[in-house]
């Protein structure tokens, strides 16, 4: 009887030690993990990319290697194009947006390996193309259109085909559409992890009477490689507005500029589309990242 009383008292006590050897390591491990909140002061994630919130998610990626930006003039059924209208916009507007992005990316060390051309004729879209997309949503079918009037089965085998045909790792996809519109990127989706990303353009701006301007061109092109917008469009963040306002006035992603000579890449959308690894320290904050 002795010996079964022993042996319980035993058993009894190795439980208890064993209870407060794991009660201290759990309270351990939950202190580090205290300590560590508290010397993480922003919402900045831990990684170069992470703080990227749109950079190299789709089938654009990569400024600096290897894009072809091809223009393609599309007609719909309230409007379509010209010769004399395709010249002005490509000239006039498309090639003084890749003249500043050039030269914006200079600033920051960065050579842009690209080239650039236009669809030889105009598309024909069955209908009419949303003239503002921010309202009313993008059109998830303009790419599908397209390749099946250039002769493909499908938006994925025409980039396939494309790629091969420029020698190059990602095209990007620039539709302009003759009349009056807000422009805007897109992305469709081809699958889980596919998206295959263009430009809506439109020749008139929604905004005035005035046609589109190169600063339009620009912002939608820096979409597709991961800016993002600082005027709040959707009215989900106001604060986000409100600072880069302050930090970067003349961003080229902070909004409407009538003249694209003077608008700028700050240093956080250079960030946000891969041409500096470094997060700018005025944005490292936790005003920025709310």
């Amino acid at each position: 009887m002795y010996k079964k009383i022993r042996t319980a008292t035993a058993l009894l006590l190795a439980a208890a030690i064993c209870f407060l050897l794991c009660s201290c390591k759990h309270d351990g491990t939950e202190l580090i993990s205290s300590v560590t909140k508290k010397e993480t002061t922003t919402k900045a994630e831990t990684t170069t990319d992470a703080q990227r919130e749109n950079y190299g998610i789709g089938s654009c990626y990569d400024m600096q290697n290897s894009v072809y930006y091809l223009v393609i003039y599309l007609d719909d059924d309230e409007s379509v194009w010209d010769e004399a209208d395709k010249t002005a916009f490509y000239e006039q507007t498309f090639l003084r947006s890749m003249d500043f992005l050039h030269s914006e990316a200079e600033n920051y060390d960065v050579t842009l390996n690209d080239a650039y051309g236009e669809y030889e004729s105009s598309i024909s879209y069955g209908g009419n193309i949303e003239s503002d997309a921010v309202s009313n949503g993008g059109q998830s079918d303009i790419l599908n259109e397209i390749a099946e009037s250039m002769g493909y089965i499908s938006s994925r085998q025409m980039n396939r085909v494309l790629k091969e045909k420029y020698d190059v790792k990602q095209i990007a996809y620039l539709v302009i559409v003759n009349k009056e519109g807000r422009s805007y990127k897109y992305a469709q989706t081809l699958s889980n992890s596919t998206k295959l990303e263009y430009c809506v353009f439109f020749s008139q701006s929604i905004y005035s009477d005035e046609e589109t301007c190169g600063s339009t061109v620009a912002h939608e092109i820096l979409h597709l490689f991961g800016a993002e917008d600082y005027y709040d469009p959707y009215g989900t963040n106001p604060g986000r507005k409100s600072l880069a306002s302050t930090l970067y006035p003349d961003d080229i992603m902070i909004g409407y500029h009538k003249d694209i000579t003077k608008a700028n890449v700050g240093a956080y959308t250079a960030f946000s589309v891969g041409w500096t690894n470094t997060l700018p320290e005025e944005c490292d904050t936790e005003e920025w990242w709310s």
